[in-house]
């Protein structure tokens, strides 16, 4: 399923940014301003949609947000996915 949901992240952020051709899933989307500060609300909402399930306020930390591979690891977990 990470697969599948790294791939889904990547085509968000190269449908907002088109001049982006490669998404490494290990590139850093923070450092790299790959996702803008105004996109990323956006881009957490998107997550959220495709997790089904909000984002534990406890699990708000931007780490678990700076690679397409952090993403799915940290927040599609199994455990994560179904909310509990």
């Amino acid at each position: 399923m990470s697969d599948a949901v790294i791939g889904k992240l990547a085509d968000w952020i190269k449908e907002k940014n088109p001049e982006i051709l490669e998404l490494p899933e290990d590139l850093d989307i923070v450092e790299t301003r790959t996702v803008t500060s105004l996109q990323f609300v956006e881009f957490l909402l998107y997550i959220e949609e495709l997790r089904g399930s909000p984002i534990p306020a406890d699990a708000m930390e931007i780490d678990s947000f700076r690679t397409l591979r952090s993403i799915a690891d940290r927040h599609f977990a199994p455990t994560l996915a179904t909310g509990e």
